[in-house]
């Protein structure tokens, strides 16, 4: 009897962007900014001539297919995007990307070093449905976070 094996899928809560062929996954607390973020990621991809476009947000449905993690946005909010303050906001979205980069925003601890200047190997990689990403931390709210973003995704030849 031959026995296939479902794929391990989860739900997130985080926002999910395309940049050129690379699915950015932003995690952060509710507030953080993960969907300003994704949005000026989009934004700063689409000016340098590149595909930019919003994956999921609130809730990303991620699936473990042949090593890769792949990124869609949950079905019932699919197109839509929260902006506090202003509502929920139809948009054009893409309806799956490959998991490419995790971006997790964190708040600076007062006094302290987070994200560390110099993150160790074991910060700079986390594992999605079993797969392996790199990853990087960014301060909550902290200026120029997106171009940051896509100078890595252009470094990593995504």
């Amino acid at each position: 009897m031959t026995r296939t094996h479902r794929p391990v899928s989860s739900t997130h809560h985080a926002v999910a962007v395309i940049v050129r062929d690379a699915g950015v996954l932003i995690r952060g607390r509710s507030g953080a900014g993960k969907s300003r973020l994704a949005e000026e990621l989009a934004a700063e991809a689409r000016s340098r001539g590149w595909f930019g476009r919003l994956v999921a947000d609130d809730r990303v449905q991620i699936v473990a297919r042949a090593g890769r993690a792949i990124l869609s946005p949950h079905p019932t909010i699919a197109g839509q995007v929260e902006r506090r303050g202003q509502g929920i906001f139809v948009v054009d979205h893409e309806k799956a990307a490959v998991l490419r980069l995790v971006v997790d925003l964190v708040d600076r601890a007062q006094g302290g070093d987070d994200p560390p200047r110099f993150p160790d190997e074991r910060a700079r990689s986390t594992e999605i449905a079993g797969v392996a990403a790199p990853r990087i931390a960014l301060v909550i709210g902290e200026p120029g976070g997106a171009r940051l973003l896509v100078e890595k995704i252009a470094a990593a030849g995504a």
